[in-house]
């Protein structure tokens, strides 16, 4: 009976371990919020339940395993739905299916679906951080290849990159990230990025997709920026820069963005944010748009935060979705603006 005893003690001891080696972590954010405009695409002014104003709505699963040495396995699968309907996206996991090993010192390999490097060195010095709406986010995917027929089926709006395999460590204050998708009849992908972080914060990003099924080059973007922070203020200049050709592999737009924003904190939980954003494309002079956003955000608790964004467009005759920071676009030759309050909860 004894033995008995000490035997299931030990098997529970095990199990604890084995248990305690591995972990993991269901994890989301739910952002909806409502959204007034003049002057919409379709035209005439609207009011909505918006999605997605600061963050997107998403759910997923991140685990990791300990497999000793410094080294473990990693998984994360990640979906995002549409919290004004409820409504999923058809594909289960479209932002992340990957699985990778990870080593403190030898840095990160994953495998999968999964963040265009590119993209998140980007967000570093974005004026806005890339929020969901009203920031660098759109300029980046809609000059990614996202607008051209016939575009890279591996290159999901310059944010996701499927098939791909990539490599990140970081040295310091430096990190660096390069990912490959491969072609599989869908277009290559070529992903870089590069941070460093401190009171001054620098990043640079270079994003090179190939069109489907050949190995001619498709859409070309890369960004570069710069962040300073002094007590409770912090300042950013971005600068983007994204070409895009045809199947003739004619160049059929080159659009530049300039991004400068300020946040300043004005206490531990609220953030005043204002930004102004310039973007044009040389290849049609009558593609320009000005932005303007004064938001703030407020947060209540660590996982709720209250925000409002105040947003001026104004777009020339010929403006495009190429030179927007609004999701879907503002109409050509006005002055639209913009007003949308919501809530963000993470769990």
């Amino acid at each position: 009976m004894k033995k008995r005893l000490i035997a299931l003690a030990a098997l529970a001891l095990v199990s604890g371990m084995a248990s305690a080696q591995s972990s993991v972590t269901v994890y989301g954010n739910i952002d909806i919020g409502v959204l007034t405009q003049n002057n919409a695409p379709a035209g005439g002014s609207s009011t909505s339940i918006a999605n997605g104003g600061i963050s997107p709505s998403i759910w997923g699963f991140r685990g990791s395993e300990d497999l000793g040495d410094g080294l473990k396995a990693t998984f994360n699968l990640e979906g995002h739905f549409y919290a004004d309907t409820g409504a999923s996206d058809p594909r289960l996991f479209r932002r992340q299916s990957n699985v990778g090993l990870s080593s403190a010192t030898l840095g990160t390999l994953t495998l999968g679906n999964q963040y265009s490097p590119a993209i998140l060195a980007f967000a570093a010095t974005d004026p806005r951080g890339l929020r969901e709406n009203f920031s660098g986010l759109y300029p980046w995917a809609y000059n990614s290849g996202a607008l051209t027929t016939g575009n890279n089926g591996n290159n999901d709006v310059g944010v996701f990159l499927q098939n791909a395999v990539s490599y990140s460590n970081k040295f310091g204050p430096v990190g660096i990230a390069g990912a490959y998708s491969t072609s599989e009849t869908k277009g290559a992908v070529y992903s870089l990025g590069a941070t460093y972080t401190g009171p001054v914060s620098l990043s640079a990003a270079y994003q090179a997709t190939n069109l489907a099924n050949t190995s001619e080059r498709g859409s070309t973007i890369y960004t570069v920026g710069a962040g300073y922070t002094m007590g409770a203020f912090t300042g950013k200049l971005n600068y983007l820069r994204g070409t895009n050709k045809n199947a003739a592999l004619v160049e059929t737009s080159k659009v530049g963005v300039t991004g400068v924003g300020v946040d300043w904190k004005t206490a531990t939980n609220n953030t005043v944010m204002a930004a102004a954003y310039y973007g044009k494309d040389k290849k049609n002079s009558t593609d320009k748009t000005t932005t303007f956003i004064l938001s703030d955000e407020y947060a209540l608790s660590k996982r709720t935060t209250m925000y409002g964004q105040l947003v001026f467009a104004n777009a020339k005759s010929g403006a495009t979705l190429l030179t927007t920071m609004v999701a879907g676009g503002t109409a050509p030759d006005k002055t639209t603006t913009l007003f949308n309050v919501g809530i963000k909860h993470s769990f």
